[in-house]
């Protein structure tokens, strides 16, 4: 599968990006689709051991503002249709997503959310009563004031989109290197002109940085900084049951999400606080929580046995939202970082960059995510966003 893994490192290429994830990829495969030669991919790690192999797998279009609705929802768009993209299968299920309100606060968030979405074009109904036991029959409904029900979201496994990913960048022509350490960056004339591998240099005309919970290193490298810190975050599977529950869910009040495999097996995960590190290191705490999450609202989950419990590392902004574009401090830097929602938003966050880079100017629905925001004072909050 690996082909050019074992091939002598060039010592030049077009676009050099640091870090062979979901956004890594979807980068070089539209780099490389877009006509751009000489894309190669760096990894230090083995292929899907970051978060792009550790997260939820939920995939939504629908959030509480215009600028995580425009990007997200146009992600959503490209799932739809990214096996015939890629020409691999990436096994996306369009089977819906809920967003669940269970205070009175939150549901006259979905309330004013429920606007929005109609405004931008998200397939998105305003569920209570009848309708949340139509969608969701096996939540208990005395705790559900109401909720949004997203028609377009669904799941994609990791295995199955990140094998479509890859194989789609082999055949395309990327360079795709795992386990192949960044060591530094070079920077000649306030631009970054060179990735470091050891004593191996390799010149670049341009440099992404999509390196996951180690992006802040990557940037170090360059001796620039990033907003954020990276984090650790957690999540479990349930033994397989029947058929129970039909879409992803979001439990906004509980920070929770979760959703049922075509295994039978519930995966998900709730926030706790926590403090930045770099661990991958799975507590009880989390366990804890979720489970009583999820034994609260699905009384029917509660006698079954926690098969797994795993963390995974992200990049934390300080609005939880990416950081999409060039550096505003270094030329010829650019950054896909600082994701909580990466797996959603990758595929329609590779085409947009991939154009923003060939064109030399950052596309529309990617500005608001601009690296220099908070310097700005325009940091993008939204109330819809569960870890």
């Amino acid at each position: 599968m690996m082909k050019t893994q074992d091939a002598a490192l060039p010592s030049q290429a077009s676009v050099v990006i640091v870090g062979g994830g979901i956004q890594g990829l979807a980068c070089a495969f539209n780099l490389a689709r877009n006509g751009r030669k000489g894309v190669l991919v760096l990894d230090a790690g083995y292929w899907q051991g970051g978060a792009s192999g550790r997260n939820g797998t939920l995939i939504r279009g629908g959030f509480g503002s215009q600028a995580w609705i425009e990007l997200f929802e146009f992600s959503t768009r490209c799932w739809q249709d990214l096996s015939r993209t890629l020409g691999h299968n990436t096994m996306f299920s369009r089977r819906g997503y809920t967003m669940v309100a269970e205070t009175e606060r939150t549901a006259g968030v979905l309330n004013d959310t429920i606007r929005l979405h109609h405004h931008y074009g998200v397939k998105a109904e305003l569920l209570s009563g009848a309708g949340v036991r139509r969608v969701l029959p096996a939540i208990r409904h005395d705790k559900v004031l109401n909720a949004i029900h997203l028609a377009d979201g669904g799941v994609a496994p990791h295995h199955a989109g990140m094998k479509a990913f890859h194989a789609a960048c082999l055949e395309a022509g990327v360079d795709v290197r795992y386990r192949t350490r960044v060591t530094g960056i070079e920077t000649q004339n306030g631009r970054a002109a060179a990735v470091l591998l050891g004593d191996h240099r390799i010149a670049a005309e341009t440099i992404v940085v999509a390196a996951g919970g180690f992006n802040l290193t990557v940037a170090e490298m360059a001796g620039v900084t990033v907003p954020g810190h990276s984090m650790r975050i957690e999540a479990m599977a349930l033994e397989p049951i029947r058929p129970l529950i039909g879409p992803g869910i979001a439990l906004i009040d509980s920070l929770c999400y979760m959703h049922q495999t075509a295994r039978g097996e519930v995966v998900g995960g709730t926030e706790v606080p926590e403090r930045p590190r770099m661990s991958l290191t799975a507590d009880f705490p989390v366990l804890a929580r979720t489970a009583g999450v999820y034994a609260r609202l699905f009384p029917q989950l509660a006698e079954l046995r926690i098969l797994r419990h795993w963390a995974g590392l992200i990049h934390a902004t300080p609005d939880w939202a990416p950081l999409i574009g060039p550096h505003p401090e270094l030329r010829d830097l650019w950054f896909s970082a600082g994701w909580s929602y990466g797996w959603t938003g990758g595929p329609g966050t590779g085409v947009l960059l991939a154009r923003s880079i060939t064109e030399g100017k950052v596309e529309r629905r990617l500005q608001p995510f601009a690296l220099d925001r908070f310097l700005r004072g325009a940091p993008l909050t939204d109330k819809t966003i569960v870890m």
